[in-house]
Protein backbone atom coordinates (compact mmCIF):
# COMPACT_ATOMS: atom_id res chain seq x y z
CA UNK A 1 0.00 0.00 0.00
CA UNK A 2 1.17 3.65 -0.88
CA UNK A 3 1.77 6.22 1.75
CA UNK A 4 -1.23 7.98 -0.48
CA UNK A 5 -3.41 5.18 -0.40
CA UNK A 6 -2.54 4.35 3.55
CA UNK A 7 -3.19 8.03 4.07
CA UNK A 8 -6.54 7.74 2.64
CA UNK A 9 -7.39 4.67 4.24
CA UNK A 10 -6.79 7.02 7.72
CA UNK A 11 -8.46 9.90 6.44
CA UNK A 12 -11.73 7.33 6.18
CA UNK A 13 -11.76 6.05 9.03
CA UNK A 14 -11.08 8.91 10.78
CA UNK A 15 -13.96 10.71 9.03
CA UNK A 16 -15.80 7.37 10.08
CA UNK A 17 -14.97 7.62 14.04
CA UNK A 18 -16.28 11.67 13.87
CA UNK A 19 -19.41 10.96 11.77
CA UNK A 20 -20.04 8.26 14.72
CA UNK A 21 -19.33 10.09 17.57
CA UNK A 22 -22.47 11.62 18.33
CA UNK A 23 -24.15 8.46 18.33
CA UNK A 24 -21.48 7.19 20.77
CA UNK A 25 -22.12 10.20 23.04
CA UNK A 26 -25.99 9.60 22.64
CA UNK A 27 -25.52 5.93 24.04
CA UNK A 28 -23.06 7.24 26.82
CA UNK A 29 -26.24 9.45 27.93
CA UNK A 30 -28.79 7.18 27.90
CA UNK A 31 -26.00 4.58 30.37
CA UNK A 32 -25.84 7.71 32.62
CA UNK A 33 -29.51 8.22 32.89
CA UNK A 34 -29.63 4.23 33.32
CA UNK A 35 -26.64 4.82 36.07
CA UNK A 36 -29.56 7.38 37.88
CA UNK A 37 -32.20 5.22 37.76
CA UNK A 38 -29.91 2.54 39.97
CA UNK A 39 -28.82 0.33 36.91
CA UNK A 40 -25.69 -0.73 38.61
CA UNK A 41 -23.99 -2.47 34.96
CA UNK A 42 -24.71 0.62 33.44
CA UNK A 43 -21.56 1.27 34.60
CA UNK A 44 -19.74 -1.10 32.69
CA UNK A 45 -21.56 0.25 29.66
CA UNK A 46 -19.57 4.04 30.18
CA UNK A 47 -16.57 2.38 31.58
CA UNK A 48 -16.73 0.24 27.49
CA UNK A 49 -17.60 3.45 26.04
CA UNK A 50 -14.94 5.57 27.73
CA UNK A 51 -12.05 2.89 26.73
CA UNK A 52 -13.14 3.17 23.42
CA UNK A 53 -13.01 6.39 22.94
CA UNK A 54 -9.64 6.82 24.97
CA UNK A 55 -8.25 4.18 22.62
CA UNK A 56 -9.79 5.20 19.10
CA UNK A 57 -9.47 8.68 20.00
CA UNK A 58 -6.17 9.04 20.08
CA UNK A 59 -5.29 6.59 17.26
CA UNK A 60 -7.48 8.39 15.07
CA UNK A 61 -5.85 11.96 16.72
CA UNK A 62 -8.20 13.56 18.60
CA UNK A 63 -5.85 14.15 20.95
CA UNK A 64 -8.14 16.41 23.27
CA UNK A 65 -11.31 13.97 23.19
CA UNK A 66 -8.94 11.13 23.98
CA UNK A 67 -7.44 12.80 27.11
CA UNK A 68 -10.70 14.10 28.42
CA UNK A 69 -11.91 10.31 27.64
CA UNK A 70 -9.07 9.02 29.57
CA UNK A 71 -10.01 10.91 32.75
CA UNK A 72 -13.43 9.64 32.66
CA UNK A 73 -11.99 6.20 32.33
CA UNK A 74 -10.16 6.51 35.50
CA UNK A 75 -13.15 7.95 37.39
CA UNK A 76 -15.27 4.91 35.98
CA UNK A 77 -12.16 1.70 36.81
CA UNK A 78 -12.57 3.53 40.21
CA UNK A 79 -16.24 3.28 40.49
CA UNK A 80 -15.92 -0.10 39.37
CA UNK A 81 -13.65 -1.59 42.01
CA UNK A 82 -14.79 0.39 44.48
CA UNK A 83 -18.26 -1.28 43.67
CA UNK A 84 -20.49 1.56 42.36
CA UNK A 85 -21.80 5.29 41.82
CA UNK A 86 -21.75 7.73 44.72
CA UNK A 87 -23.95 10.72 44.00
CA UNK A 88 -20.51 12.35 44.05
CA UNK A 89 -19.30 9.99 41.23
CA UNK A 90 -22.43 9.80 39.28
CA UNK A 91 -22.54 13.84 38.94
CA UNK A 92 -18.28 13.54 38.17
CA UNK A 93 -19.27 10.69 35.43
CA UNK A 94 -21.89 14.01 34.31
CA UNK A 95 -19.16 16.58 34.09
CA UNK A 96 -17.12 13.78 32.05
CA UNK A 97 -19.64 13.60 29.53
CA UNK A 98 -19.95 17.05 29.56
CA UNK A 99 -16.67 17.88 28.36
CA UNK A 100 -16.15 14.75 26.37
CA UNK A 101 -19.10 16.52 23.88
CA UNK A 102 -17.39 19.75 24.62
CA UNK A 103 -13.60 18.47 23.18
Amino acid sequence: MTQDALQAQLDRLRAKFAAELPQTLAEAEALLAALRAGDGEALKGLHFVAHRLHGTGGTMGFAALSGVAAALEARLDACLKAGGAGPEDIEAIAAGLAALKAA
